[in-house]
C-alpha cells in the first residue's frame, strides 16, 4: 500500500513568476547540482499547451536507508517527469509528477497546484511513494519518505530565493 504524503510552500512571488522559475532550465541545472547529483540531464519540452519537464539525476544512494544502499548499490539514477497544465484564468496551475528510481520498485507520483495566495502563491503537492516489495515495502516506504520530502522542501527553498528575484 503506497504510503501518502502533502507538502505545501508558500511564496512572495505570483504564480506566473514561481512557474518561470521551476521550468527554467537554468533552474533545474541549480535544483540538481544542489542535491549532490552526481550526473544530471534536464529538458524542457512541450506537449501541445502542456510544458514537460523531464530530469535524471545520478545520486549517490549513501544518503538512503541501509537497506535500500545495498540494494541499489553505489549510485542510483531517478527519473523525474513533470507535466504542467496551461495557466487557469486566476493564473493557478495543475501539474503532475512521477519520479521513479531506475531499476528498482520504487515510484513517487504526486499532483500539484501552483495557485495564487493574496499576493504571492502557494503550491500544494499531495502524493504517494511506492515502494513494490512484498512484506518489507511499507516499511521501506516510512524509512524512505523523510529523506524524499527534505528533498523536495529543499528544492522549494531554491525555487523561493529564485522566484524572489524574479
Amino acid at each position: 500500500m503506497p504510503t501518502p504524503f502533502s507538502e505545501q510552500t508558500r511564496f512572495t512571488a505570483p504564480p506566473a513568476a514561481v512557474h518561470a522559475v521551476l521550468v527554467d532550465p537554468a533552474f533545474l541545472r541549480a535544483r540538481a547540482e544542489r542535491s549532490g547529483a552526481l550526473e544530471h540531464t534536464e529538458a524542457v519540452t512541450a506537449d501541445g499547451d502542456v510544458l514537460v519537464v523531464t530530469s535524471s539525476r545520478t545520486v549517490s544512494t549513501d544518503v538512503l536507508p541501509a537497506a535500500a544502499a545495498r540494494f541499489l548499490g553505489g549510485t542510483a539514477v531517478v527519473e523525474q517527469v513533470e507535466r504542467w497544465e496551461p495557466a487557469a484564468t486566476d493564473g493557478s496551475r495543475r501539474s503532475h509528477l512521477t519520479l521513479a528510481i531506475k531499476n528498482a520498485p520504487v515510484t513517487l507520483t504526486a499532483s500539484s497546484v501552483l495557485a495564487p495566495d493574496g499576493a504571492g502563491s502557494v503550491h500544494t503537492m499531495d502524493g504517494a511513494l511506492d515502494v513494490r516489495v512484498p512484506l518489507l515495502g511499507g516499511q521501506v516506504e516510512r524509512a524512505a519518505l523523510p529523506g524524499l520530502l527534505q528533498l523536495v522542501r529543499s528544492e522549494s527553498a531554491l525555487a523561493q530565493e529564485w522566484s524572489a528575484g524574479a
